[in-house]
Parts: C-alpha cells; structure tokens; sequence
C-alpha cells in the first residue's frame, strides 16, 4: 500500500528560526497559541517525540533539524517541506550561546576554540553526531530541486524584515484561503516579543517545553533565555576579519547561492 502524504516538515538546521516559523504557522492554522507547549501538540518536535510519531497517526507539521535522507523517520509520508535557513555566521553564534545556555561543555566564554570547531566540522560537532550534518549538508539535503514534493525556503532574515511576506508564503502553501486578517494575525501573535511574553508565562508556570526544561533552572535564573535576541547579523560585527576569511573559505560558495554576502 503507497503511503499516505500527510507530513509538512518544518526544518532546519539548529537554531536558524524553526521556532519562529513553527509559532507562524500554529498561529495562522489554529489560532493564537497561548505556550510553547500547546503548539507542540499541532506541530510536534521529531527530536522529542519520535517514537511516538513513528508509531501514532499524526498527519500535518511536524519539526525536524535532521538532514533529509532515506533514513529520516517519516520520511515516506512527505507531502511539503519548509525549509528555513539562516546566514551560518549568525548560526554559529547562536549555536554558540544555546550550548553555554545548556551546559554542554562548550560555553565558560570559549569562542574561539568553538569557532575553530564550527570551521573544522562546518557546523557544530554535536548535530553532526546526532544526524543532522553539517550545516552545508542540512542545507543541501532540503533545498535539493530534484525533490518530487515542494520545499519552502524561507530565509531567517525575511522573517526579520518581512514577516508578513513569509507568512503569506506559508498560507499559500498550508491554506491558500487564508485572509489578510488571518495572515496579520499570525504574524502578530508571532513576533519576537510575543514569543518572549510566552516564554516568561511558560517559565513562570514551569511548562516543560521549548522554553522551561527542570535542568535549565539554575541558568534560568541567572537570566538566559531561549529567546536571545533575534537579530540578523550580530556575527560579522564581532568576527575578526581571520574569521571572517576562514567562514568565506568553508561557507563562501553555497552562502553566496542563497543570496547572501560573502563575510
């Protein structure tokens, strides 16, 4: 029996803007999400939740950072795919300050010898360990044109500049009836600090999630949060230009095919 298509990846590579996209989508398909929690029911998180999805009957979005290949669970139900992607000086520091964030042995200030990591692995070891590749690969794997089913690239630095584009496109590929007024909805009730108002409310009521893990107490109350900063280009304003060469060496052909500029 041919499987039925009922799964819209919404991936990525760590920390390039799938929380964001996630919370667009949720808000513009089911209405204003309220935690982190309740849009993990509509658009659950592969990473967490795999056993469960692989053997339940959930058809619509769900979460991946893993590369696409023949090997990614699911992968035989793939109906759409968005894909966002995100300028990889920008990933590295964000990948950066989630590792300090989560006390994986990367953090205490050590950014130069995590940047040397990043360069030497093309992105950071640890996903690479866990099937997600290097950022290259992650990227290649989804935006690959001989795909027979549709792939949404959507680019972190419009959803920055242009939300309501974004979601646009989103509604044309999820629900093409959507109206203006559910689009700005959406992109309201998705915005950076929307999403920050959600994780206070979802640390304060201690709702496991995205955005209150019980082990992340201690670094929780020294102030951390997922929700960083969300800007665009923070990286090349701090890169040495020794970097900078090196990120152009590794990065310079495939960011310059996305649209972006070399460092």
């Amino acid at each position: 029996m041919t499987p039925v298509k009922n799964i819209v990846w919404i991936a990525s590579y760590p920390k390039s803007g799938n929380t964001w996209v996630r919370f667009l989508c949720c808000n513009l398909l089911f209405g204003r999400q309220e935690t982190a929690s309740d849009m993990n029911v509509f658009a659950p998180d592969m990473h967490e939740m795999q056993q469960v999805l692989t053997q339940g009957s959930h058809a619509g979005l769900v979460k991946t950072h893993f590369a696409y290949s023949s090997a990614l669970p699911l992968v035989e139900r793939t109906a759409a795919a968005i894909y966002v992607v995100r300028n990889p000086a920008d990933v590295l520091f964000s990948n950066f300050y989630y590792a300090e964030r989560s006390a994986r042995g990367v953090g205490n200030g050590e950014f130069c010898r995590y940047f040397d990591e990043f360069i030497e692995n093309r992105g950071d070891p640890r996903w690479v360990q866990l099937g997600m590749g290097s950022w290259i690969d992650n990227v290649l794997s989804w935006n690959n044109p001989r795909h027979a089913f549709p792939v949404l690239v959507v680019k972190y630095e419009d959803l920055s500049t242009n939300a309501r584009g974004v979601c646009g496109l989103l509604a044309q590929l999820l629900r093409p009836q959507s109206t203006v007024e559910e689009i700005q909805a959406a992109v309201n009730n998705s915005s950076f600090e929307r999403m920050r108002e959600i994780e206070s409310i979802d640390i304060r009521d201690k709702r496991v999630g995205i955005f209150y893990k019980p082990y992340l107490q201690e670094v929780i109350d020294s102030g951390s949060r997922f929700m960083r900063k969300g800007t665009v280009g923070e990286a090349i304003q701090l890169l040495n230009q020794e970097q900078r060469t090196r990120l152009n060496s590794v990065f310079g052909p495939l960011v310059s095919s996305l649209g972006y500029s070399k460092y």
